[in-house]
């Protein structure tokens, strides 16, 4: 027979080496060593199914198939004897989990799919049933005539409110939980609840481990006997002993039973996880920090809740939702206002919105306005009365020039003033303007037109102009020419000098002056001629020469008194045909 050693030792030495997974059966005894001889010869038929065996062993995939067709049914009956199985599993189960959402998150999504829904909506209605059931019971004790005693014991006792209810409405609470070595009684761990007052875990631990040691020596008991509960007023500590270790805790208040079974299933557990560590336990609890979240299973806490109709919760909860509510209708109607004047600001013509904030004193609009749009406070005044104080609308305006036609013609009117009888007309960003003016409004139009934002061109295709005061400067200018040409200065016989010529100066001189400035007016350019005439008495080149002296003679007596030298001019005189010694005026405009 081969014993285990011998098995192990082939294994090893022959993983490394090509095997013959069955020795042939023709294989004479000669062929054989002289020990396999022996073997032969001693074990006869049953050293042929050995030698299988151990090739089977030996061979990892004849090994792996037999495996194979067993490993389901082993696995099912070793889950049925306890929960090792899933404590060996888990590790790898988690890992394999891991692996798989981090490289398809999605094929783990679509197989909780079915599940998720229900169990999210599951969740959420047990979380908002209890929280509902809390804050209706806190309600209840906040508004009660107990919770008046209540604080006033916590003001007795030094305790925090919240600690005495907890204490007055607890059924039980488990506050510590050690993990105690059972041979040594030293701590190996130790959890303990927030709500819960600690001291030193390893002098309570210490304290637990001597009174069990005194009991037993005070009683005579056999060593397998073991503590289990210590009372002391209304804390009380529960023991579970296992082969190794013990699991203590500490409870505030009335356990139930299924608290014993909880901690028995815990120290199950630790004892399955951690059996080697706590048989080759030397005072290291390193190894034991692990142990916390199971240990943390047995923290438990129940209080004594009436199960009442929450009005209070409801009421509450009517109250903020009606708040809720109540503001959000007021919010939205402001932000209806507020949409409402802006679309009104928008809407209206010259207007336009360039800003819109809201600030501490309300609503803020900034707006562009032309000079001839409505005013923007005007155009959202009936807002206003509907507008609170948070919501009040203000406005500020910036000038500016719209180009829209209306806009451009008013401010074509308002700049140019037409008369009555001129029409404007804006199309197409040409002015058009019908009817008839006088010469000045028609010289306003042509300086002022370029100047209008809006106008790019003017149409003065049906406009005349008729000038009132040009026909009446014509006719001052032609009684201004009578008057000169019939003015007369008569000469001595024989004589050019001009002498006692003041009277005829101070008549001719204004009405030249006046003919050349009314002229100037409308454009014009007067030229006044003097010709010289004498009697019949002498030749006629003495008459000639006669007649030129005395028109130069005014001329110059003119200049020296004031007239410019380019109105006057000499013409060919006359040579005595009109039968007088004077010298005569001719006006021409030019």
């Amino acid at each position: 027979m081969f014993s285990a050693e011998e098995l192990s030792s082939e294994a090893s030495t022959q993983r490394s080496q090509p095997i013959n997974t069955a020795r042939p059966a023709s294989e004479s005894l000669e062929s054989l060593d002289a020990l396999e001889q022996l073997r032969a010869l001693l074990l006869g038929a049953d050293y042929e199914i050995l030698y299988d065996l151990r090739q089977q062993l030996l061979d990892r995939e004849r090994y792996s198939l037999h495996v194979a067709d067993i490993i389901s049914e082993a696995l099912t009956l070793r889950a049925q004897q306890d929960d090792s199985l899933t404590d060996a599993l888990s590790t790898t189960i988690e890992s394999a989990v891991s692996h798989s959402v981090e490289i398809n998150p999605n094929r783990l999504a679509n197989a909780l799919y079915p599940v998720m829904g229900p169990a999210i909506r599951k969740s959420i209605q047990e979380v908002l049933h209890q929280a509902l059931d809390t804050f209706n019971y806190l309600l209840e004790q906040s508004l009660s005539v107990r919770s008046l005693a209540w604080r006033f014991d916590a003001w007795r006792t030094g305790r925090s409110y919240s600690e005495v209810v907890l204490l007055k409405t607890l059924v039980y609470q488990v506050e510590q939980v050690f993990l105690i070595h059972r041979e040594t009684g030293l701590l190996l761990q130790h959890v303990v609840s927030p709500q819960a007052i600690t001291k030193d875990p390893e002098l309570i631990s210490s304290m637990m481990t001597a009174i069990q040691d005194f009991i037993k020596d005070s009683f005579n008991v056999t060593s397998d006997t073991s503590l289990k509960t210590l009372q002391l007023d209304e804390v009380s500590v529960l023991f579970n002993q296992g082969p190794h270790a013990v699991v203590a805790a500490v409870v505030r208040g009335n356990p139930p039973a299924e608290l014993n079974r909880l901690l028995g299933e815990v120290n199950e557990q630790l004892h399955r996880q951690f059996i080697y560590a706590l048989k080759t336990f030397q005072g290291d609890g390193q190894p034991f920090k692990s142990t916390q979240p199971v240990l943390e299973r047995c923290l438990k806490t129940q209080l004594r809740l009436k199960k009442r109709f929450p009005w209070l919760a409801i009421l509450a909860l009517v109250t903020l939702v009606g708040a809720a509510a109540w503001w959000t209708y007021q919010y939205y109607q402001q932000q209806g206002l507020v949409q409402q004047a802006l679309a009104a600001l928008r809407s209206e013509p010259g207007l336009v919105v360039v800003d819109f904030q809201n600030t501490q004193d309300g609503y803020q609009f900034e707006v562009l306005k032309d000079p001839q749009a409505r005013d923007p406070l005007s155009v959202i005044q009936p807002l206003q009365s509907l507008a609170s104080k948070a919501t009040a609308l203000k406005v500020t305006t910036k000038p500016y020039l719209a180009m829209e036609p209306e806009f451009v013609l008013g401010r074509a009117k308002q700049i140019l003033q037409p008369p009555a009888e001129v029409q404007l007309e804006l199309a197409a960003n040409t002015l058009k303007v019908t009817g008839q003016s006088d010469l000045p409004w028609q010289q306003k139009l042509q300086q002022s037109w370029p100047l209008i934002a809006g106008i790019d061109a003017l149409d003065l295709s049906e406009f005349k102009v008729e000038d009132s005061s040009a026909a009446q400067l014509d006719q001052q200018l032609r009684t201004l020419t009578a008057k000169i040409e019939a003015l007369r200065f008569y000469f001595s016989s024989g004589s050019s000098v001009v002498s006692d010529a003041q009277a005829h100066v101070k008549q001719a001189l204004p009405l030249i002056l006046e003919l050349l400035e009314t002229a100037r007016s409308v454009g014009k350019m007067p030229q006044v001629s003097i010709s010289g005439a004498t009697d019949e008495t002498g030749t006629e080149i003495t008459n000639g020469r006669l007649a030129k002296e005395r028109a130069l003679a005014m001329r110059d007596y003119l200049l020296e008194q004031g007239l410019p030298a380019s109105v006057i001019a000499i013409v060919k005189p006359d040579t005595g045909l009109r039968n007088e010694r004077s010298i005569r005026y001719q006006v021409d405009l030019f």
